[in-house]
């Protein structure tokens, strides 16, 4: 049965050569470029291991390609539904870079738009605006440029923004969501190839696994979306985490959850109340050993969870280490060790491991020490008396670049933004932060050290309104951000999208 685990304690362990030969074996990963046709896709599935492959996840098209695709999924586009999506395209280049938008609906339906997105410049298109309709995906195809896409969505209950996958593919993984009550949890399965898919989808729940019969071999016709309420089938659920398999074909899958406020109580601790917000992530395509989630945070009125499931057929050893900024500066905290059987999911309640810092920023690594791949996340839920209010999943990252692209890192009168920046790695960091803002290329900040093992929440003043942020690093670093919006609840925690050929394997934990 899956539970909340934060009391059991076990010392760091060394890793043995066991321990560490998953983590080197990443680093043989060679970053290549994919260019990816809406048509049809460019490799079998399963053809690269997914556990091996991080490349998989979101990034920055590589210079030199002639097109390169993104998929978003998870969004509505009727002009007042849950989670109204809109596709923001940002492009570091000294030339401008032209996509075509095809946005699909759950029948067959689709249109499709052109956008130009300029250089050192930002384009964003809502989708309602091209296609009515209650759940949609989009195809982005760009040419030229060097771009990223990110899609954010909208609606009663708050705001959510996190990059577009950059693949399609025939496994997907959930790490968490909810069914009880006041909670709503969307699952959006996103077909962009002709052909019809079929996928089977089991869930793992506080009461064991289910894979309920209706969604063993569940059709999805070509070039449409099929989204999936998960409250009538996984019922009164305060743990769900998903597995989706493509039986033929390949999709796209998304995680739409919202909570309206009036649900149960999140977390343990003094700031447990019933959560408000929106959550609208990518689910993802890779189970990995190790997961870097650069921000975390414990104060009041927030409650700050670790989910870490454990889709595969092995048990998973796992140790959440909690490590704060400064860390020579601020007393260690125990590792929380993890038992967690195959199809099974933990929740880890930050407020409830000993010896927490209150009011001090951190960051998470999640580490499987026999190597059992994992997939792992942050839910943060914001309530009166913190400054802001909504609720937000952000993926860990099982990889590390020097190179990482901000879609959206300016502030602007509605959004507040920050950016965190990671170092996993055994040696200092030097750090620069470029704006693109109105086609303009320009170095904000450099020369920020950054130790070994420390994390920083970087200094944007400056940066113009609504600025795409590029984040460059001497060693290979880690980035999220986060934005907020001034009224009403909404707040976004993500990762960025790394520049491809700077992509390394996470390091070797000594």
């Amino acid at each position: 049965m899956a539970a909340r685990r934060a009391a059991r304690r076990r010392r760091s362990r060394r890793l043995t050569p066991r321990r560490w030969l998953p983590f080197a074996a990443l680093i043989a990963i060679v970053v290549g470029a994919v260019m990816v046709s809406s048509e049809e896709p460019t490799k079998p599935p399963s053809a690269v291991d997914p556990v091996l492959d991080p490349t998989r996840l979101p990034s920055v098209n590589l210079d030199d390609a002639i097109a390169t695709a993104w998929y978003c999924a998870g969004g509505t586009a009727t002009g007042d539904g849950v989670a109204e999506m809109t596709i923001v395209l940002a492009n570091d280049a000294p030339r401008g870079a032209s996509a075509e938008v095809t946005v699909m609906g759950q029948d067959g339906e689709e249109a499709t738009t052109e956008v130009d997105v300029p250089a050192n410049g930002r384009a964003r298109v809502t989708a309602s605006e091209v296609l009515e309709a209650d759940w949609v995906g989009a195809v982005v195809e760009v040419r030229g440029g060097r771009v990223a896409v990110d899609r954010e969505v909208t609606g009663p209950q708050g705001f959510d923004a996190a990059p577009c996958s950059s693949t399609a593919g025939d496994h997907w993984y959930v790490a968490s969501g909810a069914t009880a009550r006041g909670a709503t949890e969307y699952l959006s399965i996103f077909n962009p190839f002709p052909d019809a898919a079929s996928v089977s989808v089991s869930f793992a729940t506080d009461t064991g696994p289910r894979t309920p019969r209706s969604l063993r071999a569940l059709a999805i016709p070509g070039r449409s979306v099929r989204t999936i309420e998960l409250n009538d089938t996984i019922t009164n659920r305060n743990q769900v985490a998903t597995t989706v398999v493509a039986r033929s074909g390949r999709v796209v899958v998304d995680r739409v959850q919202t909570y309206d406020g009036g649900g149960e109580p999140v977390g343990t601790g003094e700031a447990a109340a019933p959560p408000e917000g929106l959550v609208s992530t990518p689910a993802s395509p890779v189970r990995a050993p190790r997961w870097i989630i650069p921000a975390a945070r414990v104060s009041e009125g927030v409650v700050t969870q670790i989910a870490v499931y454990n889709p595969g057929a092995k048990t998973a050893e796992v140790d959440v280490v909690l490590t704060p900024q400064d860390p020579k500066l601020n007393p260690a905290i125990e590792p929380v060790a993890l038992t967690i059987r195959p199809r099974e999911q933990a929740i880890v309640d930050l407020d409830a491991v000993p010896g927490m810092l209150v009011d001090t920023d951190l960051w998470v690594d999640v580490r499987s020490l026999e190597g059992v791949p994992v997939v792992a996340e942050r839910l943060s839920f914001f309530n009166d008396p913190a400054p802001r209010t909504g609720a937000t999943a952000t993926a860990g990252s099982p990889l590390a670049a020097t190179d990482w692209m901000v879609t959206q890192g300016g502030a602007t009168k509605a959004r507040t933004t920050t950016v965190q920046v990671v170092n996993p790695g055994d040696s200092s960091a030097q750090i620069t932060v470029i704006t693109l803002s109105g086609g303009d290329r320009d170095v904000l900040r450099s020369g920020i050290r950054l130790a070994p093992g420390d994390r920083r929440s970087l200094d944007l003043e400056g940066a113009g309104s609504a600025a795409t942020v590029i984040v460059h690093s001497t060693k290979p670093v880690v980035v999220g951000s986060s934005i907020s919006l001034a009224e009403g609840p909404g707040i976004s925690v993500q990762l960025a999208s790394p520049f491809p050929e700077s992509v390394v394997a996470l390091p070797p934990v000594s």
